[in-house]
This record gives C-alpha cells, sequence and structure tokens, in this order.
C-alpha cells in the first residue's frame, strides 16, 4: 500500500520539483529571474497603470499578480513554468498513440527526460525563467492545437485550464494575437479539406473554440487596457516597429529620397533623411535617434503610419519580397541568449523606481555584475543550434512518412507546426526585424513535436490506430513518388527520450486516449 502511494504521489511530485529546476536552472545560476531590455516597460505599464508603447499591460499585471504585488519576481518564473509543464504534458499525451503513451501510465522519468532534453538541448529554459512574454508564444501554439484537434478527448475543467492559459498568452504580447489568428486560418482551410474529402480527422477538427479564443484575446485586451488605464485601445507602438522594419528593408529611404526632393515638406522627416539610421533599432531606441527629436513614440507614430500606408501603396512588389527575405532570415535565426548580457538600463531604472526592495538582490546577479550566466547562453549554442537544425530535419522526414501511413493527425499536427514556425518568422523578421530571440522561443516546439509523432507513427505501422484512407494530396505540393513509395524497411527516427509519462489521472480523465470509438476505426476505400 505505501509503495503504491509512493508511486502515485512521491514520484510525481519529485518529477514535478526536478523538471521546475530544470526549467529555471538559468535563473538559479543567475541568482535572479533573467531579464531583457524589455522588462522594465511591463513594470512600468503595470506599476503606473499606464500604456506603455510595444509593453502589453497584461504582461505588467501578470508579473504583478504572481509576484505578490511586487513582493518577489521569482513567483512569475515559478508560474510560468508549471504552466509551460502542465501544457506540455496534455501536448504529449494528446501527440501520443490512440493506445497510451510509451511506457504506459507512469510519470518520472519520461517526463523529467524529456525535461532535460528541453532545457538542457534548446533555448526553453531561458524563456520560462525569464520575466519576458516570449515564452507565452510557443503556449499560444499548443494551447490552439489541443482545443483545435484534442477538443473532445480534454475534460471541462481541462479546456476552461488550457483556455485560460491560450487567454493570457495571447492578451501578453500582439504578435502573439497576430500568429494566433494566422492559426485559426490554418486550420479553417485544414477543416475545409477534410469537409470535401480527406483525411477525416481534419473534418472532425474544433475550430470555434481556437477562434474564440483568439476573438476573445483581441475584444478583451482594449477593455482591459480601457478598465485600468481609461484608453480603450491595443498596445500601443505598431506603427513604429513597422515603421523600423521597413525603414531596415531600405523602403523608407527609398520613399523620402523621391518625395522630399520633390516636396521638402511632404514629411517631418524629410529634414532627418540624410541622416536616418540603417537599423531599426537604432532607430527605434537609440538616444539621438531622429525619432527622440520628433516627439517620441507617441509623437512620431501620426507620421510613421502615414509613412508605412506610402511605402505599401508606392512599393507592393518590392515591400513582399524584402519582407519575404526578412521572414527567412528570422526563420534560420534560433540562437539563445539574444540581449541578455546587455546594461538593461530601463530595466535597471524600473526596479530602482518601482521595486526598491528588491534592488540590491537584482544587481548582485550574474546578469547585472558581469558574471557568468550570461555567457552560457552563448556557450549553449554550440549544442542548441545544430539541434534545433536537426529537429527541423527530423520534423520535415516525418510528414511523407505521415501520408504514407495514412495518420491524419499526426499530418495535421506536423503541418499546424509548420504554419506556426513560418507564421512566426514573417510576423517577426517583416513586421518588427530578424532577431534571434523571436525564433528560439518557439523552436523548442520541435523536437516534443517530432518525438513524439515518431513514436506515434512507429506504432501505427503495426496498428490501424487512427488510420486514414489515403490521403490525396494535390500534384502542387506531392512529394516526390520515389520518397512515397519508400517501405517500414526505412526505420523511423528513434529515441529513448520519447517515454513521455503522464499523471495517472491525466492519462485518465485530462485527455482520454485510446477510446473505443477512436480503436474501432478501420481504413475506408
Amino acid at each position: 500500500m505505501r509503495a503504491a502511494l509512493a508511486r502515485r504521489v512521491l514520484l510525481p511530485l519529485l518529477a514535478t520539483l526536478g523538471a521546475l529546476v530544470l526549467m529555471l536552472w538559468p535563473a538559479l545560476l543567475n541568482g535572479f529571474p533573467i531579464v531583457f531590455f524589455d522588462t522594465g516597460g511591463y513594470i512600468e505599464a503595470a506599476a503606473e497603470r499606464e500604456l506603455v508603447e510595444g509593453r502589453s499591460l497584461a504582461y505588467g499585471l501578470f508579473l504583478q499578480a504572481t509576484s505578490l504585488n511586487w513582493r518577489t519576481l521569482w513567483g512569475p518564473v515559478v508560474a510560468q513554468s508549471l504552466l509551460t509543464l502542465w501544457l506540455l504534458r496534455l501536448l504529449c499525451a494528446g501527440l501520443a498513440p490512440s493506445d497510451g503513451l510509451p511506457g504506459g501510465n507512469g510519470n518520472g522519468p519520461g517526463t523529467l527526460g524529456l525535461v532535460a532534453l528541453l532545457a538542457l538541448g534548446t533555448g526553453m529554459a531561458w524563456y520560462t525563467a525569464q520575466l519576458m512574454p516570449d515564452i507565452a508564444i510557443p503556449l499560444v501554439v499548443a494551447t490552439l492545437w489541443l482545443l483545435a484537434f484534442r477538443w473532445d478527448r480534454l475534460s471541462w475543467g481541462t479546456r476552461l485550464g488550457a483556455a485560460a492559459v491560450g487567454l493570457v498568452s495571447l492578451l501578453s504580447h500582439m504578435s502573439g494575437m497576430a500568429l494566433g489568428a494566422g492559426l485559426v486560418a490554418v486550420l479553417a482551410l485544414m477543416k475545409t479539406v477534410g469537409v470535401l474529402g480527406r483525411p477525416r480527422s481534419w473534418r472532425a477538427l474544433r475550430l470555434l473554440p481556437a477562434a474564440a479564443l483568439v476573438v476573445g484575446s483581441v475584444v478583451t485586451l482594449p477593455l482591459l487596457n480601457g478598465a485600468v488605464t481609461g484608453e480603450t485601445r491595443l498596445t500601443p507602438g505598431g506603427p513604429l516597429f513597422l515603421f523600423g522594419s521597413l525603414l531596415q528593408q531600405g523602403q523608407v529611404r527609398r520613399l523620402l529620397d523621391e518625395r522630399c526632393a520633390e516636396d521638402p515638406h511632404a514629411y517631418a522627416l524629410c529634414s532627418y533623411r540624410h541622416r536616418l539610421p540603417t537599423t531599426a533599432d537604432e532607430f527605434l531606441w537609440a538616444e539621438d535617434s531622429p525619432l527622440m527629436a520628433l516627439g517620441g513614440w507617441e509623437g512620431m507614430e501620426p507620421e510613421a503610419a502615414r509613412i508605412n500606408m506610402a511605402v505599401m501603396r508606392a512599393y507592393p512588389l518590392a515591400l513582399a519580397l524584402s519582407s519575404l527575405q526578412a521572414g527567412m532570415e528570422q526563420f534560420f535565426r534560433v540562437q539563445t541568449g539574444d540581449g541578455l548580457d546587455e546594461f538593461h538600463r530601463s530595466t535597471r531604472e524600473a526596479v530602482h523606481q518601482w521595486l526598491a526592495p528588491l534592488e540590491p538582490a537584482y544587481l548582485k546577479a550574474d546578469q547585472q555584475s558581469e558574471g557568468p550566466t550570461p555567457g552560457m547562453a552563448d556557450l549553449s549554442n554550440y549544442l542548441t543550434v545544430p539541434l534545433a537544425y536537426l529537429a527541423l530535419a527530423a520534423l520535415a522526414a516525418l510528414v511523407p512518412q505521415a501520408v504514407r501511413r495514412r495518420d491524419g493527425m499526426a499530418l495535421g499536427a506536423l503541418l499546424f507546426l509548420w504554419a506556426a514556425l513560418a507564421g512566426n518568422a514573417l510576423i517577426c523578421g517583416a513586421l518588427s526585424n530578424p532577431h534571434d530571440r523571436y525564433q528560439n522561443r518557439l523552436v523548442w516546439l520541435v523536437p516534443v513535436f517530432a518525438l513524439a509523432l515518431n513514436a506515434r507513427l512507429r506504432q501505427t505501422e503495426e496498428a490501424t490506430d487512427e488510420a486514414e484512407p489515403a490521403l490525396r494530396v494535390p500534384n502542387a505540393l506531392s512529394l516526390p513518388a520515389a520518397l512515397l513509395r519508400r517501405r517500414a524497411a526505412r526505420p523511423v527516427l528513434t529515441s529513448s527520450l520519447i517515454d513521455l509519462g503522464v499523471p495517472d489521472g491525466l492519462a485518465a480523465g485530462d485527455l482520454a486516449v485510446g477510446s473505443a470509438a477512436e480503436l474501432a476505426v478501420t481504413p475506408q476505400p
């Protein structure tokens, strides 16, 4: 009896504590949660109850609530880690084969092994341990997939919990809303394909919960901002970020050279066109930027919006090509540690002004005292970058296998994640400007999907769980026939870390894998 109780209670608890340590190791090594340039803006937004350009008030309020009204900044990173761990377990269970997870219903070594892989072999821990909403982006992707593809297997409590995590994640960053909207469009396309033909599982996906979550976030954010600050609007600053991207792409300079030569007063920026910086970061953040001379973010926003529209009307093809180029560059920028070793003046000032009791611990941390922690992120890139590219290659290799084995759910999961990766790269690269952290914060989901779906496809090789009728792929998208004809003689990628355990309650209640209805499915002509 005691041994059984220990297995059911003690081992899952120890596994959770071990996972938390792994997900927080950068902060533990640093001696304080990891911070970034933008962290101070989120603190300011919540402390002053005002809208700050490019800094979501919702995430600032999350920081304030989880820090127990600024008593400890360890609260937010612990909360982020626990929410990520919970969704990670749900995601792995949802991606697993229908007859259960490899290794049975046990918890412990499998989950801990996966978290160790992600914490040490990807950049995940640098975001769960950081006071930034970057971790919200992969949580948006995971939540939308679960609600769309696994709605029928989730209990109502889990549905509401996942929706709550997804809503907070969407509210935390405008790029998350844009990505969520794009993924809903992808889901709508998948459902249409399923309704018109095959695969059958796409016909059954639930579009409404995912769409309602994204629409709800777009409605909720201005209402929240209005209730707290009196300004009922989305997070400000969007036109300036887009302007910076167009400047870096060379489109703003081209427009000003043409229009200002004809009329020196066409734009206020005409007077500064010969000393415009070449990068978005210099224009937006440098103290000697023309942005400061033109009234700062608030004063420059109307002019930036005018120039943005003029560029889009004047050079649509050139803009599309340069945006695509920026998105492609962003897709392959996956290094960890972007900007973590900088001075972070705005964050230092915010901590000094609003979090004075925490300032001694903050200044003593490695990040603020030239300690070794920021360098660990740079050092980890010798491992994490090659692993990221290998995981992407593995994800691509699983697509033809999902087609050949007629597994519509696996194919849908693969295409959904590819859409998320491409959409995130395009949104961040084209609408802001390429930075390593934008793609690095999401790419850690790739090994999760690759390992779980690889295990699923290995099992569907011998069973017909969720098998689909032959998938009819349009010729324009079909893979080479020789690749499709390759048989099971070529093994699927394997890994001992795919033993992804979940708590008994999750396997039996929250995610009802192995239902009788699903096991009864047989292929039809």
